[in-house]
């Protein structure tokens, strides 16, 4: 949507067999590098494309559900990647990295009770309260504990600002 490129037909590929992947930009070209954030749009477009095609609310879910976007973004990530044998899922002897989400929050309200997995995708996409990175923890109760955040924000608003003016 950012470029205006057009919207991929996403089913058609998946129905075709290929392998699909998300990914994240980081803040360089001014995304927030959050996987959630790119997997909802990423579904609702997959939606939208299908309800274009014809009449009524109810054409596009089954286009792509919660579910399956997380799939994208995680298995199928993995598998793009040629990693699906030690990342993108929770199992005995694939890296541990995860994401947890609270779901007991405003933004979660509702959609959490009858299904988590759609909140994460439908619900406003905050950020992790904890992660775990190769089995350490790197963020508690939402607060990053692996570098001191202020000045590392300072720093590269420092460099982006020097690279929209050229300067480098």
């Amino acid at each position: 949507m950012r470029l205006a490129s057009g919207i991929l037909p996403l089913r058609k590929i998946l129905n075709a067999n290929v392998s699909v992947g998300l990914g994240v930009d980081g803040s360089a070209s001014n995304d927030a590098a959050h996987m959630l954030n790119e997997a909802r749009p990423a579904m609702l477009l997959a939606r939208i494309s299908k309800g274009t095609q014809a009449f009524g609310c109810d054409t596009g879910p089954s286009e792509m559900t919660p579910r399956q976007a997380l799939h994208l973004a995680t298995r199928g990530g993995a598998q793009v990647l040629g990693r699906a044998h030690d990342v993108g899922q929770i199992s005995v002897g694939f890296c541990a990295d995860i994401a947890m989400f609270r779901t007991d929050t405003l933004a979660m309200a509702g959609g959490a009770v009858h299904d988590p997995v759609g909140a994460l995708m439908l619900c406003a996409s905050g950020n992790a309260d904890y992660t775990i990175v190769n089995g350490k923890v790197v963020v508690g109760q939402g607060r990053l504990f692996t570098v001191d955040l202020q000045p590392l924000i300072e720093k590269h608003n420092t460099y982006a600002k020097q690279l929209a003016l050229g300067a480098f």
